[in-house]
């Protein structure tokens, strides 16, 4: 009897355990699962015995990341650990050849495809989402030939107006079944990666624009709905966005088409996208990235502003862990010489000897405005320069109480004054090199010439790196804003 009331009280307890012990088993089989890493296996027909390699997007660019070698029946099998980055890869043929696939969800799949067509015979087995990528990629591609068979219709003085206009119809409604396909897509399949990517190019429609109190449409309208909308479905803490071709065009839009090209208007933007990004190391690493290139190769005037304001508050500061210390240490260096010389700022003094031998302080010319010209007698562009700077200057000087301060960078007094006479250039001229007030290279940011400052009463930079051909508009647009 006690032998069987034991056997019954295990009984009743395994019972009781089974739901429990079921639930881990499951656990650690989804654990298992999760861990596993990617198994990719292709084959390529008209291919063997070579390599291929495995690439992928990433920003503005396509990045090797595996070598893999080719057997003589066209296989090759990628392997990658279950924490590899997600995102759109590439295999590479040759430079002009290869083939797009997705690393994501699908960890063990295979790709069979033919040389000679490499994505329209592409065969998929083991991977639902790249099955669907495929599918989106047929269908963009059927739709343009569609678009690019109509165009060529168009034959320039002998098709009529309203043949191009219905050719051109017809060219929009296919354009918006694309959009429609790629939404649909989207929405029938939410968690896959090509609604990921769908949502992640996708940009505002404009609705009706609404009508104001006075009757008339809102003008501004459009452009509010854009900068607010545009970034609408885009998850700044996912990295997967990085390894696709739109995010670094999508984000260049942005900050070259919507937005106003002011820098405080790109310093606001950048600050908040860059914050959005910080949760995931590798967004926010990329968002300084951006932010410092676009600031840095930009040839708008005045955004060096947004440039030093990005090495502040992220370089300087001790954010970008990721980046060598020669080059944070460089970044500061040429923002601290920029300062300086930001559009507001009062533009260092410079004492300098004339042509009769006699120091003159920059700072002490009066005039309404004063123009700062380096230049070399050598400089070919300064050859090209002159004769406009000059003639601006002979028309101008009067009307906009205009002075000219031409400092020369070349060593020999002959030669720079043998230039002047040659050139009558009827100017303040200061010879650079002999400099009561330190280097101007350092002070200026000068390495080539010509280079041009614009100065106000109080010597404050308003302008910089213009050429004389831009001179009328600036000082037109500089009044007409009360600017003095």
């Amino acid at each position: 009897m006690i032998c069987y009331a034991m056997n019954t009280s295990k009984i009743i307890l395994l019972k009781r355990l089974l739901p429990l012990l079921l639930t881990l088993f499951l656990i650690s089989t989804q654990v298992k699962a999760a861990n596993e890493g990617y198994v990719i296996k292709f084959q390529v027909k008209g291919i063997k015995d070579t390599i291929c390699l495995i690439a992928t997007y990433y920003g503005n660019g396509t990045y090797v990341k595996d070598t893999l070698k080719v057997d003589d029946n066209g296989r090759f099998t990628f392997k990658a650990k279950a924490d590899y980055p997600r995102g759109i890869y590439l295999a590479v043929i040759n430079d002009k050849s290869y083939f797009e696939f997705i690393i994501n969800n699908d960890r063990k799949f295979s790709m069979e495809t033919d040389r000679q067509d490499l994505s329209g015979k592409m065969v998929i087995t083991g991977s639902p989402e790249n099955q669907i990528f495929y599918e989106y990629l047929k269908n963009n591609k059927s739709r343009y030939a569609e678009i690019q068979a109509l165009q060529k219709l168009i034959v320039r003085g002998k098709t009529s107006k309203d043949s191009i206009r219905l050719i051109n119809k017809k060219s929009e409604e296919i354009n918006k079944d694309i959009i429609k396909y790629k939404l649909d897509l989207a929405e029938k399949y939410p968690t896959s990666f090509v609604a990921f990517f769908i949502n992640a190019m996708r940009e505002p429609e404009v609705p009706e624009i609404p009508v104001l109190p006075n009757g008339r449409k809102d003008s501004t309208f459009a452009y509010r709905y854009i900068k607010s909308h545009y970034w609408d479905g885009t998850d700044f803490t996912d990295d997967r966005l990085l390894r696709t071709p739109v995010f670094d065009n999508k984000l260049k839009k942005y900050f070259d088409n919507i937005l106003y090209q002011n820098p405080d208007s790109i310093i606001k933007e950048f600050d908040i996208l860059i914050e959005k990004a910080r949760p995931n190391p590798e967004m926010f690493k990329y968002m300084v990235w951006f932010a410092t290139y676009y600031s840095e190769s930009s040839e708008i005037m005045g955004f060096d502003r947004v440039f030093v304001h990005i090495v502040d508050t992220y370089y300087i500061t001790h954010q970008a862990t990721w980046e060598r210390p020669s080059v944070v240490e460089n970044l500061i260096k040429k923002a601290n010489r920029l300062r300086p010389l930001l559009i507001g700022e009062i533009a260092p003094n410079m004492i300098m000897i004339d042509t009769n031998n006699q120091p003159v302080s920059m700072h002490s010319i009066k005039s309404t405005f004063l123009i700062i010209f380096f230049w070399d007698p050598d400089c070919g562009h300064c050859e090209e320069e002159i004769p406009k700077l000059k003639d601006f200057y002979d028309k101008e000087k009067d009307t906009l109480g205009l002075k000219i301060l031409a400092v020369c960078s070349d060593t020999s007094i002959v030669k720079w004054k043998s230039a002047i006479r040659k050139r009558k250039m009827d100017w303040i001229n200061v010879d650079g090199p002999r400099t009561l007030t330190g280097d101007y290279h350092e002070q200026y940011d000068v390495s080539t010439t010509p280079v041009i400052y614009i100065l106000n009463n109080r010597k404050e930079i308003i302008a910089k790196r213009l050429v004389s051909d831009q001179f009328q508009q600036f000082f037109k647009n500089y009044q007409r804003l009360g600017l003095h």
